[in-house]
């Protein structure tokens, strides 16, 4: 019984469209802001950065590990004393394991961007689960910690995303403040955007595979530093989000 109502999941499962509709506000408008639909979907927390008693900013990195700009990233952040959280591609933290597991004995926290970076709407629920399942299992082999955050790529989701998340364990977390340095913009321009963007409680999108990230981000550090911002993990973001509401 228990068999042919497992199969018969999976066959409802595969039955769903490939191209299911875009939900996600990220995806169709660049960024969030601070409502929960939109920047933390699915959680039961209603953001009040208003609250905050410090100027806290979440600096995020998508996409890693990648063996050509995160070791110097790394370096700029040790420099600075800053914690991040890095949303890791499970193929490319396979491929460079070490350099994965490096990052978290920084003290940064991981997160789950997918198996193979892939546009989520355009997967069946089934292979949504393998891309979060699949990548959830190597980066606590690799990190020792179970993964706590998913972040999809490009932003996108569908009506079955976050429910697949949650039965992962995972907690779904977008972004405020787009740096746009996958564009290869000079980095005075990347600098500018994540600058004007930077209010307390913000969330930073940057790239780890960018040489444009690496040149703009000791600027973005200092500059935030002056200007009286702290830089905390997601998990601590969440905290302070949570006495803000109360």
């Amino acid at each position: 019984m228990k068999r042919r109502a497992f199969l018969a999941g999976m066959a409802a499962l595969s039955a769903a469209p490939a191209h299911a509709r875009e939900l996600s506000w990220v995806a169709t408008h660049g960024h969030a802001g601070f409502l929960t639909a939109q920047l933390y979907p699915g959680a039961g927390l209603t953001l009040h950065p208003e609250g905050l008693t410090e100027n806290i900013v979440a600096l995020t990195f998508d996409d890693g590990p990648d063996t050509a700009y995160d070791p110097e990233i790394r370096r700029i952040l040790r420099a600075y004393g800053v914690p991040a959280t890095y949303f890791l591609v499970g193929r490319n933290a396979q491929r460079h394991a070490r350099l994965a597991g490096e990052i978290a004995q920084d003290g940064h926290e991981i997160g789950n961007h997918t198996w193979s970076h892939r546009r989520l709407i355009h997967c069946t629920p089934e292979e949504q689960a393998i891309e979060l399942r699949r990548t959830n299992a190597l980066l606590e082999t690799v990190t020792g910690r179970p993964t706590r955050w998913f972040r999809p790529p490009f932003g996108s989701y569908d009506d079955h995303t976050l429910g697949i998340a949650r039965a992962a364990g995972l907690e779904t977390i977008l972004w405020t403040v787009d740096s746009q340095d996958y564009r290869d913009h000079p980095p005075a321009v990347i600098e500018e955007r994540v600058m004007r963007g930077l209010t307390p409680g913000a969330v930073v999108l940057m790239h780890s595979n960018h040489a444009g990230t690496v040149a703009a981000l000791p600027r973005i550090l200092e500059r935030a530093k002056d200007e009286r911002f702290r830089f905390v993990t997601l998990t601590e973001w969440k905290a302070q989000m949570e006495r803000a509401a109360a």
